[in-house]
């Protein structure tokens, strides 16, 4: 290719630890202390403050008895909720690296540069000072003595340097809320933000005063050798000179500024129980809990056929780990930021959701407890429904289950999985749902497929392809076409074009043909999980009555069902997606793409193949492959990609909002400049053939979307060979602008 332009990211590179930074730069300051100081008997002077030190552990006692009650008070709502189905003691040191990377280095924060370096100002500052206290008090209230020579001389450094890098943060988080136009801190704003940011700030002022002033009243008596390491503090001690303090009133000073630093440190601290500073304790935590496999995977309802309420409709019926989620949430607005629907100006803010579950948790839950122990309905505690008025359906609607809100969370907060299970409940509970989405769920039920209207059958696509082999066990791949392969007209020139290239590269597979049935993502993602079950079951005897052991799909919703929820019914087949098989094909020579695309391309990651299963090599080293061709990535892309607005059954759903997810999307991609979009989805491609026209309006010129398979077909075979497919694809597109809400295999109502 001409050149490629990428500038995501790859969730799944492991980066660098925070603290390394911290650590290398005290190494060097241990070496330069070293090697630096003649001084043997440099040591720290302790003053009034060493002779009560019942002091400091009154705060500590109060402090120790505060954060217990905190917890106590947050852990009497957490066990409201069910027991979860997932061991905790499983992957155990997967979750012990979690709580490392995740929780302690904070790595997720990194996706926002400024915030990460703002972070770990602030986190390393916090780290290390608590360090430095500890060797005080230690020093001070023990026979241990260690705070002299050469090493105090560094511990004056590092304690310094630290309170400098801490007060560096709290600049960056305070020009970031007071002064940049950052309009997303401000969407939830509170009193306690300003506390928390302004008090940690006068907490590391009234440290670096404590200390200037020590370093003066140590000169009334000797020139201490230490007070130039203070670097800091000793600018300060000499400016405190301009006001000529007597030495009298000098040690008053520091009195007073010693236990004015006490008493705030320990308020601010004090924070922690009743503000979202709990995030330090609970992040790691949380990190600890984290899912240990795919994100793409929902849970199970067990024996759902016993069950007498399904989902989530009140608010003991989520998980305990659901609910300590609740608490878990900073309010730092990255989930909402990236959100598809709220980018759209669409009814959902996953923030907001999750803030007003935790309210509605802390209204309710008490009298849910004194209900259950007074043996009364801990249903009828609430005095309003927490879906539907506290959640608003339309809330739940418009999520796309995409997954963008989970992949930013810094505190790993898993949003999908609670508004699906809310879903569960408005569908299978109380049969609120939209009319498309309903008329999708019955013809899934009904005729194995969620589209209506469509003329096609299962084997339409192999009209002119000749023999086309049907799987019977002896084949080692199963090509899986799926609904949208099938259904869709504009879809089947991407199904023709995988086979002609597995045919190509000389591959042993078969298809099912008329046997294919919806495999029930939809179905799930919908919110009917007793539907979604009944396909799984049935389609996983099928694969297992004929034998399948590998998988090649088209699409990624059938990607990730195969590979990430169907082993919950004893379903475990290897699955690929047509660009990892095509790709590894071309890599070994089997297929070779020998033919001139002069085309500039950009690139679309679909939510279920990138950001959930992480694929994202696979399709761009195809377009690699092909000769002729250039790519401008937009600059959503990888793993911040946006959604194509398709996800979570919105395929079959009319959107309510100020825009269209897939208008927006369209439009990044016109943006570049590209003459094709080229995606790895049929559910992408279809939204792109809605969305591009609508935005783009003049015809000529206009972006046309395509498949990596349709691409990959014209460098491999000639544009000449795939030149009907491609007039093809033009009538569909036109057919679709023109007459899109009576096309054949239309979603009911919408696209």
């Amino acid at each position: 290719m001409a050149s490629t332009t990428t500038t995501g990211e790859r969730p799944t590179r492991l980066v660098g630890f925070w603290w390394a930074p911290a650590l290398l730069v005290s190494v060097v300051g241990v070496f330069f202390a070293l090697e630096v100081s003649s001084s043997e008997g440099a040591g720290r002077e302790s003053f009034f403050n060493a002779a009560h030190p019942w002091s400091v552990y009154v705060f500590m006692s109060a402090l120790v008895g505060l954060l217990v009650y905190g917890l106590v008070r947050h852990a009497t709502l957490w066990r409201l909720g069910a027991p979860t189905q997932d061991s905790l003691l499983k992957e155990l040191p997967l979750r012990l690296k979690n709580v490392t990377r995740l929780g302690l280095a904070q790595d997720k924060v990194r996706r926002d540069r400024y915030a990460g370096v703002m972070h770990w100002c602030i986190f390393s500052s916090i780290l290390v000072l608590t360090i430095v206290t500890a060797q005080v008090a230690i020093e001070d209230d023990t026979p241990l003595e260690f705070l002299h020579g050469r090493y105090y001389l560094f511990f004056s450094f590092y304690g310094d340097l630290f309170g400098l890098i801490g007060l560096v943060g709290v600049g960056m988080a305070m020009w970031r809320r007071y002064f940049a136009d950052f309009a997303r801190i401000r969407w939830d704003e509170r009193l306690e933000d300003h506390l928390i940011i302004v008090g940690l700030g006068l907490v590391l002022i009234s440290g670096f005063l404590v200390e200037a002033l020590r370093i003066q009243v140590t000169e009334l008596t000797q020139e201490p050798d230490w007070a130039r390491w203070s670097f800091v503090s000793f600018g300060i001690a000499h400016f405190f000179d301009l006001f000529h303090i007597s030495d009298e009133n000098l040690l008053s000073v520091h009195s007073a500024a010693w236990w004015t630093h006490i008493a705030m440190a320990f308020s601010w601290l004090g924070l922690i129980v009743f503000t979202r500073l709990d995030h330090l304790f609970f992040a790691p935590v949380n990190a600890f809990f984290l899912r240990t496999d795919s994100p793409g995977r929902l849970a199970r309802i067990p024996n759902i056929e016993e069950r007498e309420v399904f989902g989530v409709g009140f608010v003991q019926d989520f998980t305990w780990k659901q609910l300590f989620e609740l608490d878990a949430c900073v309010r730092c607005g990255r989930c909402t930021d990236v959100c598809p629907a709220n980018i759209a100006g669409q009814p959902l803010s996953p923030m907001h959701l999750i803030q007003d579950l935790k309210g509605h948790l802390a209204s309710v839950g008490p009298d849910i407890q004194r209900a259950g122990n007074d043996g009364e309905d801990q249903r009828a505690v609430s005095p309003f429904a927490m879906v539907g008025e506290v959640i608003k359906d339309e809330t739940l609607w418009a999520c796309r289950t995409c997954g963008a809100c989970m992949q930013e969370c810094p505190v790993m907060i898993e949003h999908v999985p609670t508004i699906v299970d809310m879903r569960r409940y408005l569908v299978m509970d109380e049969a609120r749902l939209p009319q498309t989405a309903q008329a999708a769920l019955q013809n899934m039920e009904m005729r194995g497929h969620p589209w209506s209207g469509t003329a096609l059958e299962r084997t339409t696509w192999m009209d002119g392809l000749g023999d086309v082999p049907i799987y019977d066990g002896t084949q080692e791949y199963l090509y899986w076409v799926g609904c949208s392969g099938s259904l869709v007209d504009r879809n089947l020139p991407i199904t023709q074009a995988v086979f002609k290239l597995l045919r190509e590269a000389d591959t042993s597979f078969g298809v099912l043909g008329q046997e294919e049935t919806c495999n029930g993502d939809p179905a799930r993602r919908l919110g009917n999980e007793y539907l979604y079950q009944m396909l799984a079951e049935q389609l996983v005897q099928t694969f297992k009555d004929k034998n399948v052991q590998r998988v090649i799909t088209n699409c990624p919703h059938c990607f990730n069902t195969f590979k990430n929820e169907y082993p919950q019914f004893d379903g475990h087949f290897e699955v690929l997606h047509h660009t990892e098989f095509l790709n590894s094909k071309l890599q070994d020579g089997s297929l070779k793409a020998t033919h001139e695309v002069n085309a500039s391309l950009t690139y679309h990651d679909s939510c279920y193949l990138g950001r959930i299963n992480g694929v994202y090599d696979a399709p761009r080293q195809i377009m690699e492959f092909v000769p002729g061709a250039s790519m401008t990535e937009m600059p959503r892309n990888l793993s911040k990609g946006l959604c194509c607005g398709a996800g979570g059954g919105n395929m079959w759903q009319e959107e309510v909002g100020d825009r269209r997810v897939n208008h927006v999307r369209s439009e990044e991609a016109i943006a570049t400049g590209a003459d094709q979009v080229i995606s790895n989805c049929p559910f992408c491609i279809q939204m792109f053939d809605d969305g591009v026209p609508a935005v783009q309006t003049e015809e000529e010129g206009r972006i046309r979307p395509f498949d990596v398979a349709e691409l990959l077909e014209q460098a491999v075979f000639g544009p000449a060979t795939a030149a009907p497919v491609a007039a093809g694809v033009s009538a569909a597109i036109e057919d679709s602008s023109a007459d899109a809400p009576e096309s054949e295999a239309e979603p009911d109502g919408d696209e």
